[in-house]
């Protein structure tokens, strides 16, 4: 097995990571950033990330951040449908795995009903367990958890994207509870040293931004 690399554009969000607590101003800026960033994705993305889905990347990161919230809300579970809809958006924002969308298509929307609801009830007391809950769907490991819970939690989880994961904890990159927790525990101190305003979430989408921002001027 190849050993681990950081992803293209990772060395800018370890800087990010490691700046001085000063230079408060360069978090906010990475995190302006994030908009543009989506449109870049967009244009880079392979015929198989675009073919995923009817919608845009554009489209996918809206409904995530601003609907799937809502209904997860209401609701007090995910549906197989949604489960989907937020795994395409994980395709097209990280690294393309053709065979998970066939795992998690296997699962039954009776069962995704089920087990996000237990999930995210056992993720108000203690997320690690909610993680553990998740993963019992076929196809859904920590990773995939984590991005389903930074959608419920927000202000208690953030996404365990490769960027991210590069520069709070370094290599070797692997996607297990003990790193979710200790990923999410250092994020958490990060947020809080930055100030109200930041949350794990949004740690983790500036640290991509910065990523991406990177990536792209590097291939221009």
């Amino acid at each position: 097995m190849a050993p681990d690399k950081l992803r293209p554009g990772s060395a800018a969000a370890v800087a990010l990571w490691n700046v001085n607590k000063t230079k408060i101003v360069e978090w906010s800026d990475a995190l302006d950033t994030y908009d543009n960033c989506l449109e870049l994705v967009t244009k880079a993305q392979s015929k198989a990330q675009f073919n995923l889905s009817k919608q845009t990347f554009v489209e996918d990161d809206y409904w995530r951040e601003n609907e799937l919230p809502k209904l997860i809300e209401t609701q007090k579970h995910m549906t197989l449908k949604q489960l989907e809809r937020l795994v395409i958006w994980k395709l097209r924002r990280g690294m393309f795995r053709p065979t998970l969308m066939g795992l998690i298509r296997r699962n039954d929307n009776k069962v995704v009903i089920e087990i996000t609801k237990s999930g995210f009830a056992a993720a108000r007391l203690d997320t690690g367990k909610g993680l553990d809950t998740l993963c019992k769907l076929q196809g859904v490991g920590p990773a995939t958890a984590s991005a389903i819970l930074a959608v419920y939690l927000p202000s208690e989880v953030p996404f365990m994207s490769d960027e991210a994961m590069d520069a709070v904890l370094g290599l070797p990159r692997s996607y297990t509870k003990p790193q979710f927790l200790q990923f999410q525990k250092a994020v958490s101190n990060k947020a809080n040293k930055l100030g109200a305003m930041w949350s794990p979430a949004l740690i983790e989408k500036a640290l991509w931004s910065a990523s991406m921002l990177s990536k792209f001027k590097s291939s221009d």
